[in-house]
């Protein structure tokens, strides 16, 4: 009988240690939320878009120009608009810059494995 009365606590942490941290993190400004997309160049170049949600959860692609090749972009904003992100899924290849409330983005990117690096544009659509 003990062992129940324990049941509905070991229920309550289970889902609050599973809960993701990024849905329940501080929102950012308003102004970066959205789709935004670009263009990047340097030893590779192509287009990119991403969408940030409210939490500053950043999530989208990134497509060769050259080999038509298609990299996830995983990563956060934080409130001051400053993005830090991962290309594909090695932690390698980054995807780094700053967002504005006036809708601009701009920033670099670097793969170390295959030391390729340049830099990106973009707006918010």
């Amino acid at each position: 009988m003990k062992k129940l009365v324990y049941l509905p606590l070991l229920i309550v942490l289970s889902v609050l240690i599973s809960c993701s941290g990024e849905e329940s993190g501080e929102e950012i400004d308003a102004s970066l939320v959205g789709n935004w997309s670009g263009t990047y160049s340097g030893d590779d170049r192509g287009v990119w878009n991403v969408t940030v949600s409210s939490t500053g959860r950043v999530s989208g692609t990134a497509v060769s120009g050259f080999t038509s090749d298609s990299q996830e972009i995983n990563g956060r904003v934080n409130s001051s608009g400053s993005l830090s992100a991962t290309l594909g899924n090695t932690e390698d290849r980054e995807f780094v810059g700053q967002l504005s409330g006036s809708n601009e983005a701009s920033g670099t990117w670097v793969d170390t494995g295959r030391d390729f690096s340049g830099s990106w544009v973009g707006q918010k659509n």
